[in-house]
Protein backbone atom coordinates (compact mmCIF):
# COMPACT_ATOMS: atom_id res chain seq x y z
CA UNK A 1 0.00 0.00 0.00
CA UNK A 2 2.13 2.86 -1.28
CA UNK A 3 0.14 5.96 -0.92
CA UNK A 4 0.96 9.50 -0.77
CA UNK A 5 4.30 11.33 -1.56
CA UNK A 6 7.57 9.11 0.29
CA UNK A 7 8.71 11.87 3.14
CA UNK A 8 12.04 12.07 5.14
CA UNK A 9 12.20 12.61 9.10
CA UNK A 10 15.54 14.37 10.14
CA UNK A 11 16.44 16.09 13.74
CA UNK A 12 17.42 19.58 14.03
CA UNK A 13 20.93 18.71 15.07
CA UNK A 14 21.98 17.25 11.38
CA UNK A 15 19.65 17.92 8.80
CA UNK A 16 21.96 16.14 6.31
CA UNK A 17 21.09 12.62 8.43
CA UNK A 18 17.66 10.79 8.00
CA UNK A 19 16.37 8.06 9.87
CA UNK A 20 16.15 4.57 7.57
CA UNK A 21 15.08 1.46 8.23
CA UNK A 22 17.89 -0.88 8.43
CA UNK A 23 18.06 -4.48 9.73
CA UNK A 24 14.69 -4.51 12.30
CA UNK A 25 15.84 -0.92 13.62
CA UNK A 26 15.79 2.87 12.70
CA UNK A 27 18.76 4.79 12.63
CA UNK A 28 19.72 7.76 11.28
CA UNK A 29 22.31 7.51 7.80
CA UNK A 30 23.31 9.98 5.51
CA UNK A 31 20.65 12.42 3.42
CA UNK A 32 20.57 10.32 0.01
CA UNK A 33 16.98 11.00 -1.87
CA UNK A 34 17.47 7.93 -3.77
CA UNK A 35 17.97 5.52 -1.15
CA UNK A 36 13.88 3.89 -0.05
CA UNK A 37 14.98 2.88 3.52
CA UNK A 38 14.61 6.15 4.21
CA UNK A 39 11.25 7.16 2.52
CA UNK A 40 9.04 6.92 4.98
CA UNK A 41 4.82 7.38 4.10
CA UNK A 42 3.07 9.11 6.51
CA UNK A 43 -0.45 7.64 6.61
CA UNK A 44 -2.79 9.81 8.57
CA UNK A 45 -6.34 8.29 6.56
CA UNK A 46 -5.89 4.84 7.54
CA UNK A 47 -6.82 5.33 11.25
CA UNK A 48 -9.71 7.76 10.59
CA UNK A 49 -9.77 10.31 13.17
CA UNK A 50 -7.98 9.34 15.73
CA UNK A 51 -6.11 11.65 17.88
CA UNK A 52 -4.15 12.36 20.82
CA UNK A 53 -4.63 13.49 23.94
CA UNK A 54 -4.35 16.98 23.19
CA UNK A 55 -6.49 16.64 19.92
CA UNK A 56 -3.41 16.09 17.06
CA UNK A 57 -4.08 13.64 14.96
CA UNK A 58 -2.74 10.07 14.72
CA UNK A 59 -0.79 8.81 11.86
CA UNK A 60 1.72 5.69 11.17
CA UNK A 61 5.13 6.20 10.06
CA UNK A 62 5.56 3.06 7.10
CA UNK A 63 8.88 2.48 5.26
CA UNK A 64 8.85 2.24 1.28
CA UNK A 65 11.68 0.03 1.12
CA UNK A 66 10.00 -2.67 3.59
CA UNK A 67 6.65 -1.92 3.84
CA UNK A 68 6.82 -2.03 7.68
CA UNK A 69 6.03 0.68 10.22
CA UNK A 70 7.76 2.43 13.13
CA UNK A 71 6.53 1.36 16.32
CA UNK A 72 7.13 2.13 20.16
CA UNK A 73 6.95 -1.11 21.60
CA UNK A 74 10.59 -0.58 23.20
CA UNK A 75 13.11 2.44 24.68
CA UNK A 76 14.30 1.92 21.19
CA UNK A 77 12.13 1.83 18.30
CA UNK A 78 11.53 -1.59 15.80
CA UNK A 79 9.86 -2.27 12.98
CA UNK A 80 7.13 -4.35 12.12
CA UNK A 81 4.83 -5.75 8.78
CA UNK A 82 2.67 -2.87 7.87
CA UNK A 83 -1.10 -3.55 6.61
CA UNK A 84 -4.03 -1.17 6.26
CA UNK A 85 -6.28 -3.89 7.32
CA UNK A 86 -5.05 -4.00 11.16
CA UNK A 87 -3.41 -0.98 12.39
CA UNK A 88 -1.76 -1.79 15.78
CA UNK A 89 -1.96 1.57 18.48
CA UNK A 90 1.86 0.78 18.90
CA UNK A 91 2.98 1.97 15.21
CA UNK A 92 0.83 5.25 15.81
CA UNK A 93 2.51 8.55 16.64
CA UNK A 94 1.45 12.47 16.70
CA UNK A 95 3.26 15.88 16.05
CA UNK A 96 3.91 18.28 19.02
CA UNK A 97 3.58 21.87 19.07
CA UNK A 98 5.18 23.50 15.92
CA UNK A 99 8.59 25.10 16.88
CA UNK A 100 10.92 27.33 14.83
CA UNK A 101 11.80 26.17 11.04
CA UNK A 102 8.72 23.59 11.16
CA UNK A 103 10.46 21.24 13.40
CA UNK A 104 8.30 19.33 16.38
CA UNK A 105 8.15 16.26 18.78
CA UNK A 106 7.34 13.03 17.04
CA UNK A 107 4.85 11.49 20.38
CA UNK A 108 3.87 8.01 20.69
CA UNK A 109 0.13 8.36 20.45
CA UNK A 110 -0.86 6.41 23.55
CA UNK A 111 1.35 8.69 25.39
CA UNK A 112 2.44 11.85 24.81
CA UNK A 113 5.22 11.67 27.20
CA UNK A 114 7.58 9.44 25.33
CA UNK A 115 9.03 11.28 22.23
CA UNK A 116 10.97 10.10 19.13
CA UNK A 117 14.63 11.02 20.13
CA UNK A 118 18.12 10.21 19.13
CA UNK A 119 19.64 7.54 21.60
CA UNK A 120 21.74 9.24 23.88
CA UNK A 121 21.92 12.28 22.29
CA UNK A 122 24.95 11.30 19.45
CA UNK A 123 23.62 12.58 16.45
CA UNK A 124 25.79 10.82 13.84
CA UNK A 125 26.26 8.12 11.36
CA UNK A 126 24.19 4.76 12.33
CA UNK A 127 22.84 6.34 15.44
CA UNK A 128 19.65 4.58 16.95
CA UNK A 129 16.36 6.49 17.35
CA UNK A 130 14.60 6.13 20.51
CA UNK A 131 11.96 7.31 22.60
CA UNK A 132 12.65 9.59 25.70
CA UNK A 133 11.02 12.00 27.69
CA UNK A 134 10.07 15.37 26.03
CA UNK A 135 13.16 17.56 25.35
CA UNK A 136 11.38 20.39 22.74
CA UNK A 137 14.73 22.34 23.61
CA UNK A 138 17.11 19.73 22.52
CA UNK A 139 17.98 19.18 18.74
CA UNK A 140 18.24 15.57 18.95
CA UNK A 141 14.51 15.31 19.69
CA UNK A 142 12.99 17.56 17.64
CA UNK A 143 11.83 16.51 13.62
CA UNK A 144 10.70 17.77 10.68
CA UNK A 145 8.82 15.42 8.45
CA UNK A 146 9.06 16.64 4.91
CA UNK A 147 8.97 15.68 1.34
CA UNK A 148 12.08 13.53 0.19
CA UNK A 149 12.56 15.97 -3.06
CA UNK A 150 11.69 19.43 -1.56
CA UNK A 151 11.68 21.31 1.74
Amino acid sequence: METGQPMRLYCRTDTDLNAAARDGRVLLVTADPNDESQHWFQYYDIVGKLTDDQGRRAFALVNRATGQAMVNKTSNVCLVDYSDQRVEISMMWSMGVKLPNGFSEVRMLTDTSCTLNVVNGWVQEDALIGLYSPEPHNDHAIWRIVPINGE
